[in-house]
């Protein structure tokens, strides 16, 4: 799997009671997949499943594709929870408090939910799909490659992710109170960046908000080495905890190494008793004013932390106008698309956009598709045509053994044209298909008891042909003739039965 896939939606580590299996998965380690099946017919509610992305502690994630009217579809992920968990109360709260605190917000930087949903035994987010990798797989690859990530590139990833925690941080309900949001597991992991340098920032399954009651406070959640000092004391937080977070990921970005390595009592032990060394001991021309901005974000003291996302993402933006630095999505989406010189896989058939008309053509000569009503009309046609050629095969053979016949026109037989394909012309085709009524006998058709016989034999040769004038002349000629005719018999025959009567009656 690639990782533009793999990582398509690292969501999949969602909401997880159990972190330690969480985090496992998370880095690399081996995920549950006992719950791996497809859903019955490859959907779920009305969603089309299209592929796997990924598994996690609680849920699995599928890309999918939402069909509608009108040739409308767009691709969604599908976050389905295993449903083993469906029936732990806690985790399943937990599941569908994701989907109203997500519901909630809405920033570009913040993937957005579209439905939460339950069919065939699973309950399921859709969400907004993201074609991209996360920060971890970014920064992986990029040393791989011997790319090192520049300084604004750095900067600009990290303010995206500052003005997405500062929506959230600060959001409020419709009531307009405050929902006082804390993500709790900002990492490299949770963090998404698309080839067009959009940064979303995943996976607020473990966030605390209040919105919901917590019922197990004081517990640790998130991952030890991006957890603030006051977050491992398994203190009350603020949002000062994900800006201790977002610290770590900037001194890594920056430095180009972990900043908490070990065990995770080395880790915890490392954050809350000892003070963090200066980017400036690992790299000698580390600026000093970025340095500043950093240490700040990582102070023990959160009293003395820097107050908020949205204050550092602004004292970023000064350090950057101060050196000339320039952190646009141009500049991240390029280096981004160094790492990653890759496309998106084509999808035969999917395409949205036309043909080019030839020189001259208007828009009505674009091929439409084919309506069963279009389809019919096509069909009549086609056995129309049939038919005239049956008709012509018919006539050849019957002058072969006939004689030579006067053959009859295509207009006689049928009116044959290539745009006998267009439906609109169908009835059309079939008037133009009758013979003309050459002895008038459309009346005929007026009377339904009289059903005139007509018998067409091919012409001889040698035979002239004469008007319809002239054989109506002829006709009322030899009717006067037979009625004559009639008459002089009938009179005979009267005279003979007059005298043959008499003859008897005398001889009595």
């Amino acid at each position: 799997m690639g990782s533009s896939g793999r990582a398509a939606w690292k969501a999949a580590q969602g909401p997880s009671l159990h972190r330690r299996s969480h985090r496992q998965c998370a880095f690399g380690g081996r995920p549950d997949i006992r719950y791996a099946g497809s859903v019955k017919n490859g959907k779920i509610g009305r969603y089309e499943l299209l592929h796997k992305i990924a598994a996690g502690g609680m849920a699995e994630i599928f890309l999918a594709r939402q069909w509608g009217q009108g040739g409308f579809f767009r691709d969604v992920v599908i976050k389905r929870l295993f449903p083993h968990y469906a029936e732990h109360e806690h985790a399943l709260r937990m599941f569908q408090d994701e989907a109203r605190l997500l519901a909630e917000l809405s920033h570009p930087n913040i993937p957005q939910v579209y439905d939460l949903g339950y069919s065939d035994g699973y309950w399921y987010l859709a969400m907004e799909h993201v074609s991209g990798s996360t920060l971890a797989d970014l920064c992986r690859t990029a040393a791989k490659a011997h790319k090192p990530m520049p300084l604004a590139v750095a900067i600009g990833i990290v303010s995206q992710v500052c003005l997405a925690l500062h929506h959230a941080h600060e959001r409020r309900d419709r009531e307009g109170r405050q929902l006082r949001i804390v993500h709790r597991d900002v990492t490299p992991q949770n963090i998404l960046i698309s080839l067009d340098a959009v940064v979303k920032v995943l996976d607020f399954g473990v966030a605390q908000s209040s919105a919901r009651v917590d019922t197990d406070a004081g517990a640790v959640r998130g991952t030890y080495a991006y957890m603030g000092p006051e977050q491992v004391r398994g203190k009350p937080l603020d949002k000062r905890a994900d800006v201790f977070a977002v610290g770590v990921i900037l001194y890594e970005l920056t430095t180009g190494r972990r900043l908490f390595r070990g065990s995770d009592v080395e880790i915890m032990t490392s954050i809350v008793e000892r003070d963090v060394a200066p980017p400036s001991g690992h790299i000698a021309n580390y600026p000093p004013e970025l340095e500043q901005i950093v240490m700040q974000t990582l102070l023990r003291d959160r009293s003395r932390r820097t107050a908020s996302a949205g204050h550092l993402a602004l004292s970023l933006d000064q350090f950057c106008m101060r050196n000339g630095l320039v952190t646009g999505a141009l500049v991240v989406s390029h280096y981004v698309r160094s790492v990653y010189p890759y496309e998106r896989a084509h999808e035969k058939g999917m395409g949205i956009v036309q043909d080019e008309l030839p020189p001259g053509a208007t828009s009505s000569h674009r091929v439409t598709p084919v309506t069963p009503e279009d389809l019919e009309a096509k069909l009549l046609a086609e056995e129309l045509r049939t038919l005239g050629q049956t008709a012509r095969d018919r006539s050849a053979r019957h002058a072969q053994a006939e004689g030579e016949v006067e053959e009859l026109s295509d207009d006689e037989l049928l009116v044959e044209d290539e745009d006998m394909l267009d439906p609109r012309r169908v009835a059309a085709l079939a008037a133009s298909s009758r013979p003309p009524d050459r002895l008038g006998l459309d009346a005929f058709d007026e009377d339904s008891d009289v059903k005139p016989v007509v018998l067409l034999s091919p012409k001889r040769k040698g035979v002239e042909r004469r008007s319809d004038g002239a054989f109506m002349s002829d006709l009322e000629r030899r009717l006067a003739e037979d009625g004559e005719g009639a008459a002089e018999r009938a009179d005979g025959s009267s005279g003979k039965t007059g005298a043959g009567g008499g003859g008897p009656g005398g001889a009595k």
